[in-house]
């Protein structure tokens, strides 16, 4: 009989850390979602910044910035 407490208790603890796990594994999935749409979402607005620069080039407006002119 004790074993059979021991063996309930042992496969309720292996139960509490595969829910664990899963836990993790839910949240990796959903950062790696969040990442990708932000990543996304800077491409698209890198992409309309582009689109819509008339002035000088992105390297003489830095250098413009960094000569203080």
């Amino acid at each position: 009989m004790r074993d059979i407490e021991a063996l309930k208790k042992h496969l309720n603890q292996m139960s509490h850390e595969l829910a664990e796990v899963k836990k993790l594994i839910i949240d990796v999935e959903s950062g790696k979602q969040r990442s990708d749409r932000a990543w996304d979402d800077l491409m698209s607005a890198s992409e309309e910044i582009s689109n819509l620069w008339t002035d000088i080039s992105a390297v003489e407006e830095i250098r413009s910035q960094r000569e203080k002119t």
